[in-house]
């Protein structure tokens, strides 16, 4: 992904230690630019041993439904690798169950990670980018966030909430200097994708759906979101970017 340059800063990935995120975190890593994951399965930084997290200068083990948790480890971020000016919200978790049989607490853990981290993410950055009148965020939705998600309806909910939050924090502060936007994948596979039982046995049926014949790669989604947060990106803000090899064309 050398052809998107992203340019300086410190760039921060929630979810960072597997599947989009740490498919992200190589790549940002891959051009030199500091890197810093936000995830309970973090492990160490990047060092004389090689390290892992996708050679991430920076793991921390946080939990993104804790806000202060998040508020403390930007400040870290910040203090060990400089300005954060790069964000990207991965971090997410999903099930599945019937609407009239999920559980409330499934119900909460869904939205929590992926609505309420992402909240908390961008309330941490927000002001240091703004003050610095300069910042890129892009925040993982998911198709099923317009088209609705039998069996998931709670994962749909959270995601359809990420959308709207990206696109009020983008006019909030769209005249000092930060974009948000939002990428909206289909199936990709992921360890997200391919730990419920029935991948497999689903897998084709998945492909047969998607007009370019197959499911996603994580690669696949690494490109528009270097693309969001890059300066050749620099007049989109508020958008909801479908990736997703033409399953859903709204």
């Amino acid at each position: 992904m050398r052809d998107i340059e992203i340019g300086g800063g410190t760039a921060i990935v929630t979810g960072g230690s597997g599947g989009i995120g740490q498919a992200v975190v190589t790549a940002l890593s891959g051009q030199g630019v500091r890197t810093a994951v936000l995830d309970p399965a973090a492990t160490s930084a990047k060092g004389p041993s090689g390290g892992s997290s996708g050679g991430a200068d920076l793991a921390l083990d946080c939990d993104v439904r804790d806000a202060a948790a998040v508020q403390a480890a930007v400040a870290r971020v910040e203090e060990e690798l400089g300005p954060a000016l790069h964000l990207v919200c991965a971090a997410g978790v999903v099930s599945e169950a019937p609407l009239a049989e999920l559980d409330p607490a499934e119900f909460r853990r869904v939205v929590e990670v992926s609505l309420y981290g992402t909240f908390h993410a961008i309330r941490a950055v927000l002001p240091r980018m703004s003050a610095r009148g300069r910042g890129g965020i892009v925040a993982m939705s998911t198709g099923w966030a317009t088209k609705g998600y039998p069996n998931g309806a709670h994962y749909a909910a959270a995601k359809a909430g990420v959308e709207a939050l990206v696109k009020s924090a983008a006019l909030e502060v769209a005249t000092l200097g930060v974009r948000v936007n939002a990428l909206a994948p289909g199936p990709v596979e992921t360890p997200m994708l391919t730990g419920f039982p029935d991948y497999h046995a689903r897998a084709a049926d998945r492909a047969r759906a998607i007009p370019m014949g197959r499911v996603g790669q994580a690669g696949d989604i690494v490109g528009p979101t270097l693309f969001l947060l890059s300066d050749a990106a620099g007049y989109m803000t508020g958008q909801v970017v479908q990736v997703n090899g033409g399953l859903l064309m709204p």
